[in-house]
């Protein structure tokens, strides 16, 4: 398995043209074979600056998702439609006029019928980066954990599934399915992103789960075996497996650059870095996260990418910052076992986002300037 000291999660700022055809798409002012060209362009691009950057693992920076989290949708998966803005997940948008929500608010499909695959998510991507990365790509894929209650309703979702628990394993399994293919299509890294776990480990935001009435011990064992089902179907000779667990950078949220979550609590840190089988595991350790205290009694076996470098603030984080964080953390997990990356990807939603593409590759610049500073020999 390769580390990748300056390691990266995947989503890149979308240039402004490719916003515009986006939305011109999304109107219908833009053909399907127009947008993909724009895509190609697009993606092209992406590819050169992460080479002049001076990364070794490469991102189609999910320009062909208009969301991270798109492939939870009707226009890949059967038996779920679409039914407008979730408020469940994002509370802080009830009342609140927005404008475009094709372009700012990810799809809310509720399970309507039995879990299918319509076509496969990823192979587009995959062919593309096979022809044209230059060098190892990345291919990420949403976890179990990104599912939100409100997409089984009672009522309807039931007549399908008698249970939240049955559809949530039925996606883990559809899911899994995608990642062997994936495997099958010579892809050597594969990554699962799992923010929402910071529902378990955030105090602050467990009542997202509580106010429901969920156990969170019984949801938090369903969510690591429906995960571990998924980080298994990764598994192939020289595959890097890898989950990634942020605070999130939605542009619509209620946080600033700086707005945070306050403490992890190390238990549950432990226990998701330790039970979980990935090989890498990054985690958000920026200025607005927990303290990295919380790696105290994670496996030595793990490689845990540090989420250092902070995409939604404009400021660019200097060589010698990251380097001190780093020596911070490898008091509590073996520097040999550590990287490090930016804490989340830099537009996980494609209309907009936190910094300039000038600020993104200057932080990935630095990124990189760390990591060859720690780690010499690479």
């Amino acid at each position: 398995m390769t580390i990748y000291r300056a390691d990266h999660c995947g989503s890149l700022l979308r240039p402004r043209y490719l916003r515009d055809a986006l939305a011109d798409r999304a109107y219908g002012k833009l053909s399907a074979e127009e947008m993909t060209a724009k895509e190609d362009r697009a993606i092209l691009e992406a590819l050169d600056m992460q080479k002049q950057a001076g990364l070794k693992i490469f991102s189609d920076g999910e320009f062909r998702r208009r969301f991270w989290l798109s492939a939870i949708s009707e226009e890949f998966i059967d038996g779920m439609k679409n039914q407008g803005i979730d408020y469940i997940r994002y509370p802080f948008l009830k009342g609140k006029d927005v404008e475009s929500p094709e372009l700012f608010v990810p799809p809310n499909p509720v399970v309507v019928g039995k879990l299918g695959r319509k076509k496969r998510i990823t192979a587009d991507e995959i062919e593309f980066l096979r022809a044209h990365a230059p060098g190892t790509f990345k291919i990420t894929v949403p976890s179990p954990v990104t599912l939100s209650r409100s997409q089984y309703r009672e009522g309807v979702s039931d007549k399908v599934y008698p249970t939240w628990a049955e559809f949530f394993d039925d996606y883990a399994r559809l899911m899994a399915d995608e990642i062997a293919d994936i495997v099958k299509d010579g892809v050597t890294y594969i990554q699962i992103d799992a923010p929402h776990y910071t529902r378990f480990i955030v105090p602050g935001r467990r009542a997202q789960l509580t106010d429901l009435g969920i156990d969170l011990e019984a949801e938090l064992d369903r969510t690591l075996d429906a995960e571990n089902r998924c980080l298994r179907a990764a598994r192939g000779d020289g595959v890097t497996v890898a989950l990634h667990i942020c605070l999130g950078t939605y542009i619509l949220g209620p946080q600033g650059p700086m707005g945070g979550a306050g403490d992890y609590d190390g238990a549950i840190i432990e226990r998701i870095v330790n039970e979980l089988e990935a090989d890498v595991l990054l985690i958000e350790y920026s200025e607005r996260a927990g303290e990295m205290a919380t790696l105290r009694d994670t496996s030595e076996d793990k490689i845990v990418a540090l989420g250092l470098v902070n995409t939604r603030d404009p400021r660019v984080e200097t060589v010698d910052e990251l380097v001190a964080k780093v020596e911070t953390a490898a008091r509590y997990h073996p520097v040999e076992k550590l990287s490090i990356c930016p804490n989340c990807g830099f537009s996980g939603a494609a209309a907009d986002s936190w910094v300039t593409e000038d600020i993104q590759k200057r932080k990935l610049e630095t990124l990189v300037a760390a990591a060859e500073k720690v780690w010499p020999a690479g």
